[in-house]
């Protein structure tokens, strides 16, 4: 079995290049985007799309899968002040590598096919290979990655 993990402190974090290359695998389409809060309360959000290019050079930028993600109202409150409907909507559109299955046949394939270029400057992803039907856990410290057996612990 593969599985994807980052190999340096700093975190797992997907290269804008290979977030469109898994955007593509997946049948989706993928726009880059700076997001910015108009006021302090958060109520509009500034979409300034940005090419493959700009979003490679800038430490922070948002993927989504449409190219007007203002019209999705993602910073609007629900009746109980929270969020809840804006983060559903957020998620059909957002093309983020937060809590991607690191074993996907996609996410595999793009780090494999891209190598160094799907990793930004936080990360140094790898493909590692262990024996199928090992029950594993991922374990990180600082952001660098290992893969663990799962087994019984008390305390």
């Amino acid at each position: 079995m593969k599985i994807v993990i980052n190999r340096c402190y700093g975190g797992f974090s997907l290269s804008p290049l290979a977030i469109k290359e898994l955007a593509k695998l997946n049948g989706k389409d993928c726009y880059f985007f700076n997001c910015m809060n108009k006021e302090r309360e958060y109520k509009e959000r500034e979409y300034k799309e940005l090419t493959i290019e700009e979003a490679t050079k800038s430490i922070v930028w948002s993927a989504y899968s449409v190219s007007n993600p203002q019209d999705y109202n993602l910073s609007e409150r629900d009746s109980d002040g929270l969020f809840k409907s804006a983060n559903r909507r957020a998620k059909e559109i957002s093309l983020t590598d937060y809590n991607v299955d690191r074993s996907n046949k996609h996410l595999i394939f793009t780090i494999e096919k891209l190598g160094k270029k799907a990793n930004t400057r936080f990360s140094d992803l790898v493909v590692v290979e262990i024996p199928d039907g090992i029950d594993y856990t991922i374990e990180e410290y600082d952001g660098m990655e290992h893969i663990s057996e799962v087994h019984r612990t008390w305390s």
